[in-house]
């Protein structure tokens, strides 16, 4: 693989779409150990074979710092890993190995997408939000006339300076707009004074030119780039919102993937209004020039907060079709949900006497149904599995600290990447100008399952490693631990901290077990040890491979990787309880040639198709696995500008399958987990593009 291609960090394990009869079937229960089943304990130890990165442990009053404990033998606290954290990992993996439900999953969820820039529809007015409901909604608003803009200088030296615009500042317009491409502009600082009539809504300027041509031909070349705000003069009346659930869901999902949001969830704040509003920066060969301060975007809005609404008012009262934050706005991707995009077998379980393999062994919680009167109902199952801490085996493993560079939330709505692959559509595009490109989720596929309904990939499961020398973050720091904060710059509020165990740590732990049969066995230990399950797939001429799982975060740097060896399994039944039977003899394998045996040909082609080469240790190239990098990546041993680094919006941009009025954009798909060539092209950054989420 060449520097012209990087490796994703994550990649998809396949949902079966079918299952068998009998895939959901009642527990074995608690009130006994039934005959031929098993309870016992297996000793298991980890081995790190890459840094172990566990953060947050404590909550916020110690973040960033790895979890210690009292360990007999040892005189201070120790580092250790959380019997949570395992449990959490390994019954992800056992799900994807048994094909059990999406227990941990958001079938709600639907992303949103920034709107392309374009005429602003006429029905959109601006509107001041006077009163709110429990939701945070609007309940009364006073709308506007037809929308002025006015420039930023002008308001400036009606407003006293930059300190003075903010989005709910009031105004009064006594010139006459200009009006240029359909908007009505007003320029000059005669033309505008303070007031109380018309309202601003200053929105973010990250996209404004920092020159413009200049259009007299006098003197410069270029001036300084314009940016404007719009007012709205408000009408007298308050008029009370009517506002349907689907509408103001669209607004929710359209706001989620808001980098306002990706922010506010890494460090959320209480403030609201004026004292939440964040400083809007344009900017110029000095670095940037303030120009006033808006809301930040949220999934509430607030009283006296100025929004885009497309509104049809009936005597005292207004129905709102529409909620955006500012003119070029965001759009939900369809009307499709993600519990629509899977299979509706794979939705988590919910009916404890109806459990899928994943569920009847580590346990089952629906907190989501309603009793019929307005009250929660929880319905549950108590799983047979408990997992103890695993403490140091040996001496005690040093931490490291690490500055780790911005890690948000996944997005889900890069189609590229999480939509169900489709050789048909690779290196297309949308066949409509300025139509939704064909990452989007609601852009439809004819082909598609679900009746036009595009599906999603599967599991998400990171590449392991145990190489972590040569994945590109520690090459990176290998010379300046703190690289990241000085690309990024130390106010950016994704930046953080971490602290790690090295590689070769040593953990051990002890997994508890009761009222399994063999099949359930077997499965736990496959889970545990996942070459158990994947070795019998190796190439017998060829190098045994290593099997791992990942714990802990910081999984796309090359963190979190590991190896297991199960060192004892002890067993006991129900004769050797109660009437002095001697205890089985432990037979691993014979447990886990029954769990093979439960699986349909869909499920063990998964097996090996995919997770031989998912949970096989760099299987893909270690120095190639970084988020679509700003530059060409050069291989081990080569010096590397770290800023090749930083993200590529370009990437996104021009593998979306969109069609723009002067350039194509073909479609281009991650490769499947089970492809052979695990790499895509670099996209090299522009410096025009930005953010396009």
């Amino acid at each position: 693989m060449t520097a012209d291609e990087f490796v994703n960090p994550y990649t998809f394990v396949q949902v079966p779409k079918e299952r068998p009869v009998g895939w959901r079937a009642a527990p074995a229960g608690h009130d006994r150990l039934g005959p031929g089943r098993l309870s016992g304990v297996l000793t298991v130890e980890f081995t790190a074979r890459s840094p172990l990165l566990l953060r947050n442990v404590y909550g916020d009053e110690q973040e960033g710092v790895f979890p210690t404990r009292r360990v007999p033998g040892f005189e201070e606290p120790v580092p250790y890993l959380p019997g949570s954290a395992l449990a959490g990992a390994v019954r992800s993996l056992h799900e994807t190995m048994a094909g059990g439900c999406l227990r941990v999953f958001n079938g709600d969820f639907r992303p949103g997408y920034r709107d392309q820039i374009k005429q602003q529809d006429p029905r959109m007015r601006l509107a001041l939000v006077e009163k709110v409901d429990e939701r945070g909604a609007p309940a009364v608003v006073r709308l506007c006339d037809e929308a002025v803009w006015i420039e930023s200088a002008a308001l400036h030296k009606a407003l006293g300076g930059p300190a003075g615009l903010c989005s709910g500042a009031r105004v009064t317009v006594i010139g006459r707009p200009e009006t240029v491409m359909k908007r009505r502009l007003i320029k000059e600082p005669a033309e505008v004074k303070t007031g109380d009539d018309s309202v601003l809504l200053v929105t973010d300027a990250r996209t404004r030119r920092e020159l413009r041509k200049n259009p007299d031909g006098q003197g410069p070349r270029k001036l300084r780039g314009r940016y404007y705000c719009a007012s709205g003069k408000l009408q007298p009346d308050s008029l009370k919102v009517e506002l349907s659930e689907e509408v103001w869901q669209r607004y929710l999902d359209a706001v989620d993937g808001t980098n306002d949001m990706r922010e506010f969830r890494k460090k959320p704040t209480t403030a609201k209004g004026r004292e939440a509003q964040l400083p809007v920066l344009h900017p110029n060969k000095e670095g940037e020039r303030l120009l006033g301060y808006r809301d930040p975007a949220r999934r509430e809005l607030y009283e006296g907060q100025v929004v885009w609404v497309d509104a049809e008012r009936s005597g005292d009262t207004v129905v709102l079709k529409k909620i955006a934050l500012s003119a070029v706005w965001r759009h939900a991707g369809g009307t499709a949900k993600a519990r629509d995009r899977v299979p509706p077998k794979a939705l988590a379980c919910s009916v404890p006497q109806q459990l899928c393999p994943s569920c009847r062994l580590f346990g089952s919680v629906d907190a989501e149904g309603e009793d019929g009167r307005g009250g929660a109902r929880q319905r549950a199952y108590r799983g047979h599995v408990r997992f103890g801490d695993a403490v140091p085996s040996g001496s005690v493993p040093a931490l490291e600290e690490h500055w780790l560079p911005p890690m948000g939330a996944p997005k889900p709505g890069a189609g590229q990447f999480y939509l169900k692959r489709n050789d048909g559509l690779e290196n297309k595009t949308v066949t409509e100008q300025q139509g939704a490109p064909l990452r989007e989720w609601g852009c439809p596929d004819p082909k598609a399952d679900g009746a036009g309904t595009r599906q999603l990939r599967g599991r998400k499961h990171y590449w392991l490693t145990s190489v972590s020398g040569d994945r590109p973050y520690f090459r990176a720091r290998s010379r300046n631990p703190e690289v990241f904060h000085d690309l990024y710059g130390p106010d950016n509020q994704m930046l953080s901290k971490g602290q790690a165990v090295a590689v070769g740590s040593r953990f051990t732990a002890c997994v508890f077990f009761e009222n399994l049969d063999e099949a359930e066995l077997g499965g736990l230990l496959c889970a545990l040890n996942p070459g158990l399950l994947l070795h019998p797939f190796d190439d017998e001429q060829g190098e045994r491979p290593q099997y791992g799982l990942a714990v802990g975060g910081g999984r796309p740097l090359g963190f979190g990787s590991c190896t297991t060896e199960i060192t004892r399994v002890e067993l006991d039944t129900a004769a050797g309880r109660y009437l002095g039977a001697d205890a089985p003899v432990p037979d691993p394998r014979s447990a886990v040639a029954a769990f093979r045996k439960t699986a349909d040909k869909v499920l063990r082609d998964v097996w090996k198709r995919e997770l031989t080469k998912v949970l096989r240790l760099d299987w893909s190239p270690a120095d190639r696995v970084w988020y679509p990098p700003a530059g060409r990546i050069p291989p081990t041993g080569r010096p590397f500008n770290p800023e090749v680094l930083m993200p590529s919006f370009t990437f996104w941009k021009e593998t979306s399958g969109g069609r723009a009025k002067d350039a194509n954009f073909p479609y281009r798909q991650l490769p499947a987990a089970a492809h052979q060539e695990p790499g895509m092209e670099v996209i090299v950054q522009k410096e025009k593009d930005g953010d396009q989420g």
